[in-house]
């Protein structure tokens, strides 16, 4: 049944995604990529349902004090429903599906005018690394495709209420939109893996408050601009979010040899081609994507409580099929518990779920003309030159060929010659991490403080240059000089060094805590 309704609380504006984003929809091959939502005319868009459901874990966190996305107070502005059962109520939220698109413009009948061209979506692929092996493990490959960053999401929203619930609805909405200016909504797929985070865009967002009580009140929310009376901005824009239990880290760093993680498509002149994503509709940047560098960082992390533990990753059996050395290879993602904390696991593999850090992706500080980028895909000169690759040297993007020398005959392997797009010389921006403390908590309040202190272990190695990053690591590539890593703890504003963090109090109890953990006291 329908809720009352007296008032209407009305957003109208935009987001913007400060990350790639992929909300899946359905259809498409099987065997090749997952696909991103598409409506009825060919579209890119997120369903209202995808992002009412975001909004709502956003609004009501599960370490919040109204009892999380399915509390009481979380159930009546959202609606719920019993199951096997009839009862339930509907959502007071009515949430719109969000078009893609390029710019902020409307239509004058106020719909998206620029929409998202599905030739602008981009590709990522994920592979996962087998501990014994180091090679990629059977059975776990995927790509899916990606939403830009830079892209803009149409926000419609509105609160159904009563008089004698608005002004608690008021401060709601307020509240919202709070933590969507300041970049806290996550979506889709691979949230802890750099994708999916977005922000609102204030200066293109508008609040109207509709009295649907009165004929006066009716007459204006159907003739006035905007559908009713508007709220100041100076009256929401000023709200505070509430301090998360987010520890956020910041790595300021350069790489010593070229780094590049490879990108799923080969060039036409060049086999390895570094990874790029759009920034702008005419310019991309080379990107280390957030689920490269958290693989990295957990296969170190494992390194580090293997050895400490002396303890060595499940295999299968010697000539074992595909599916019992896939399984075997979840067998080594599941066994040790601080990792499951901090990285997360699958489902069928134990107690699921995502794990407490995210990594964003890092992209370079300069960014390449899409033109000119998209050289290294032109075929060579009639003469089999590639003198077409010369205009990205400006950009520190330079051809290496590397050929494999036969053992007996000391000469070039036949079949053996590949190329290198390796970028030199390029600036990035730091590396951002972030360690949801709440959420360890939750999850495994036994372990959450081995679990922070093999963080910090972690941090220790990255910034003594012992984690190499993206490709060909154990061939020239990938090696990284950390100048700085910062940390802010929710309970304090103000960044502290890693080194002095590492000396002080709090280091100390996860020390202890850590041998506990090591020696089954914990």
């Amino acid at each position: 049944m329908t809720r009352p309704t007296t008032h209407r609380l009305r957003v109208r504006g935009w987001l913007q995604a400060l990350a790639p984003l992929h909300v899946g929809g359905a259809g498409g091959d099987p065997n090749g990529a997952l696909t991103v939502a598409i409506d009825g005319q060919g579209r890119p868009y997120v369903p209202g349902t995808s992002l009412a459901g975001a909004l709502r874990t956003l609004l009501h966190p599960a370490s919040g004090p109204d009892g999380g996305p399915r509390g009481e107070r979380a159930n009546s502005l959202w609606g719920y429903a019993e199951p096997g059962t009839q009862e339930g109520t509907v959502s007071r939220f009515v949430v719109h599906d969000s078009l893609l698109a390029t710019t902020t413009d409307l239509t004058d009948d106020a719909q998206t005018a620029a929409p998202l061209p599905t030739a602008r979506l981009e590709r990522r692929h994920s592979v996962g690394i087998d501990r014994h092996t180091g090679t990629a493990a059977p059975g776990i490959l995927h790509s899916r495709t990606v939403v830009p960053q830079g892209t803009f999401l149409r926000l419609e929203l509105d609160l159904g209420s009563t008089t004698a619930q608005l002004a608690d609805d008021r401060a709601v909405v307020r509240h919202l939109l709070a933590l969507l200016r300041e970049g806290r909504l996550r979506i889709g797929a691979a949230r802890t893996r750099g994708l999916g985070q977005l922000a609102l865009v204030e200066d293109h967002t508008d609040v109207h408050e509709q009295d649907l009580s009165t004929p006066n009140g009716l007459l204006q929310a159907l003739t006035a601009p905007g559908g009713g009376t508007p709220w100041p901005r100076t009256d929401w824009a000023k709200e505070k979010a509430p301090a998360d239990g987010l520890l956020r880290v910041h790595v300021d760093w350069s790489p010593s040899a070229p780094v590049m993680v490879r990108s799923g498509t080969d060039g036409f002149t060049v086999d390895a081609v570094p990874l790029a994503t759009a920034t702008a509709p005419d310019r991309v940047a080379l990107a280390l994507p957030g689920s490269a560098l958290k693989g990295a960082l957990r296969s170190h992390a494992e390194r580090i409580e293997r050895t400490a533990r002396a303890l060595d990753a499940p295999t299968a059996e010697p000539g074992a099929g595909v599916p019992d050395r896939a399984a075997a290879f979840r067998r080594q993602l599941d066994q040790l518990p601080a990792i499951r904390l901090l990285f997360g696991t699958a489902p069928d593999t134990g107690p699921g779920g995502i794990g407490a850090l995210t990594v964003d992706d890092c992209t370079t500080e300069q960014t390449i003309p899409a033109a000119d980028w998209q050289r290294v895909y032109d075929p060579p000169g009639e003469d089999g030159s590639t003198a077409h690759l010369t205009a990205l040297l400006p950009y520190g993007l330079e051809r290496a060929d590397h050929v494999a020398v036969d053992r007996w005959t000391g000469g070039a392997a036949d079949g053996r010659l590949y190329s290198v797009l390796e970028p030199h010389g390029l600036t990035w921006r730091p590396l951002t991490l972030t360690v949801d403390l709440d959420r360890l908590a939750l999850r495994d309040a036994d372990h959450q403080h081995a679990a922070q202190a093999l963080f910090m272990f972690l941090l220790r190695d990255l910034e003594a240059g012992r984690i190499s990053l993206g490709y060909a690591t154990n061939r020239g590539l990938g090696d990284i000089t950390v100048h700085r890593i910062t940390l802010t703890l929710p309970t304090d504003p103000d960044p502290v060094e890693l080194a002095d963090f590492l000396t002080g109090p709090r280091a100390k109890d996860l020390t202890h805590t850590w041998r506990a953990y090591l020696d089954g006291t914990l």
